[in-house]
């Protein structure tokens, strides 16, 4: 049933990771989080985010965007990491759950009602590497680099090619050096290696699905479809909780 389970979440997250340009920690540790201790299950959730990165660049158009629009987020986020995966030996898997749980069950509403917020839509670059620190500490504590930009740069109100410019790059520069970290502090061990090999077959297929549907999708149901997939999320951290 592990197993089962583990490959479920994968492909899942794999699509939407494809779709989105993040959200793969939110859906798989959703999945996994009930079978796997969140020490095993972090690494496994860095790589298969980075690996289906990879994946769904090779189905990605290009655009003619700067790369300064990603830059104050990346840096500051580098710096977040090491503190993330500090906290990751020290964090209690349970409370882990219900504190990301209620973030998403509360935050999505009101993204779902109230879209527009003027005054954070002009906050500038100092602001966003705010939310991109922030975003580097949930991913060294467990890949979840994705959470506080994707809300940061849908309050900003960014079209969705920018939102999903933005949040590919930070990502994955996040993410491998989440790994580079977890590789030098040895959280990745030999118990990880089958789980990574499952990953490679699983994620591939669904992340290049997800990649193509992106560029069919209005900016509506781009908005959506996020909101409702971390809404559900959160919804499902909080019940596997209760559960225990």
């Amino acid at each position: 049933m592990t197993w089962v389970i583990f490959i479920l979440g994968a492909m899942i997250a794999g699509f939407v990771q494809g779709l989105t340009g993040f959200a793969f920690a939110l859906i798989a540790m959703s999945f996994w989080i009930w079978v796997l201790p969140p020490q095993l299950a972090a690494p496994l959730v860095v790589f298969a985010s980075l690996w289906s990165h990879i994946i769904s660049l090779s189905k990605e158009q290009k655009l003619q965007l700067p790369f300064s629009l990603a830059l104050p987020y990346i840096i500051a986020g580098l710096i977040g990491v090491p503190l993330g995966t500090y906290l990751l030996n020290l964090i209690d898997g349970h409370t882990f759950k219900i504190i990301l749980g209620l973030f998403l069950v509360i935050w999505c509403p009101i993204m779902f009602f109230a879209p527009e917020f003027p005054r954070i839509q002009k906050l500038g670059k100092v602001a966003d590497s705010g939310i991109g620190f922030i975003g580097g500490i949930l991913g060294g504590l467990g890949g979840f680099c994705g959470a506080a930009p994707s809300a940061w740069l849908m309050l900003k109100n960014l079209p969705k090619a920018q939102q999903r410019y933005i949040l590919r790059h930070f990502n994955f520069a996040i993410q491998l050096f989440t790994i580079l970290i977890y590789l030098w502090h040895g959280n990745i061990e030999k118990t990880h290696l089958p789980y990574f090999g499952l990953i490679i077959l699983t994620v591939s297929i669904p992340a290049l699905i997800g990649a193509q549907l992106f560029y069919k999708i209005s900016e509506k149901q781009f908005k959506y479809l996020v909101l409702s997939l971390l809404f559900a999320s959160g919804c499902f951290l909080l019940f596997t909780s209760l559960l225990q």
